[in-house]
């Protein structure tokens, strides 16, 4: 055999070799979970653990965050291999155990005792701040009926805020909507009962009550007149008419916002979802031309790598 064919061979099998010894050091240096649920359960019963429910969704960011940043380190393995049973479920693929458990956000990160049943939950959280979370949850701290019992002896709208969340991220709308309200309710318009509102119109949005969203979210822009949450409110009615594919008004909803908010947050926002809008109506040149608009108006934004990359995505590059 050719002594150079045979010395590429042998290279090639070296960087198999170290690829693989990566792939495996990857894997372990991750912390534990399961796939399976009624497998978390047998395991928490028999080790007598809570378990930690990890809904995510392929597309999820912060999922995948959570995964690269926190599930690496050495704070999560200790937890997720001694304290507790993690189990991740794709709640696309799950769905009827979503749906048990009430998720409409993700990550949704569920406690529950060893047979299933909820203590509480959060959402994306650094690690140390999710272990103190989930160890409060356990000691009864936080937890939805502690809110509750708080909320039931005072007067604190700050109080009913953080226990009508609560309620939201349960996919309870009849009682989220009663503390959000009780937020609102014989008060003057402030940032309170601005976020009250707009969580309101959130969940009707996540429960796909597209009229009533959509009502609420113009409600809050004539409400909230002259404070952020028109500017809120007016991008949320830009996305319902997107979502719908009612792009024409979406895009006048848009082009409204950079006229009022020009060289504000607001504007950029619209700006980037004008580009998305035109992605989403199938105009591959509208949708380019306008991705580079962005870029050369805001290239201090965030958002300037995410548009170069859909403009080479749309260029087929």
């Amino acid at each position: 055999m050719n002594k150079r064919l045979t010395l590429l061979i042998i290279v090639s099998l070296f960087i198999l070799s170290l690829s693989a010894f990566a792939q495996d050091a990857e894997e372990v240096t991750k912390a534990p979970y399961l796939e399976d649920f009624a497998k978390a359960k047998e395991l928490a019963v028999a080790g007598s653990k809570p378990i930690i429910i990890d809904f995510y969704t392929d597309w999820c960011g912060w999922c995948k965050k959570f995964d690269k940043e926190q599930m690496t380190t050495a704070q999560a393995i200790d937890y997720f291999t001694n304290e507790v049973v993690m189990v991740k479920i794709n709640a696309e693929v799950d769905t009827a155990l979503a749906r048990e458990y009430g998720v409409i956000g993700y990550p949704t990160f569920v406690l529950t005792s060893s047979s299933g049943d909820e203590i509480d939950r959060t959402s994306y959280l650094p690690i140390d701040e999710f272990i103190t979370t989930m160890s409060d949850y356990q000691k009864g701290i936080g937890t939805l009926q502690a809110v509750l019992d708080d909320a039931n002896k005072s007067e604190d709208r700050a109080l009913y805020f953080e226990l009508a969340d609560k309620y939201k991220y349960r996919n309870d709308s009849e009682n989220a909507n009663l503390w959000f309200g009780k937020i609102i309710a014989n008060t003057e318009k402030d940032s309170l009962s601005g976020e009250a509102s707009m969580a309101i119109a959130d969940l009707l949005r996540r429960q796909d009550k597209d009229d009533e969203a959509m009502a609420a979210y113009k409600s809050i822009v004539s409400d909230y007149a002259g404070t952020e949450f028109e500017g809120r409110g007016l991008l949320y009615v830009g996305h319902m008419h997107r979502w719908g594919k009612d792009f024409e008004d979406a895009m006048k909803t848009y082009n409204g916002i950079m006229e009022k908010y020009g060289g504000l947050k607001f504007a950029e926002e619209a700006e980037i979802y004008i580009a998305i809008a035109y992605r989403d109506k199938g105009d591959t040149a509208l949708a380019i031309t306008a991705y580079a608009n962005f870029v050369k108006n805001w290239p201090e934004s965030e958002d300037v790598g995410y548009a170069n990359k859909q403009v080479r995505k749309l260029r087929g590059e």
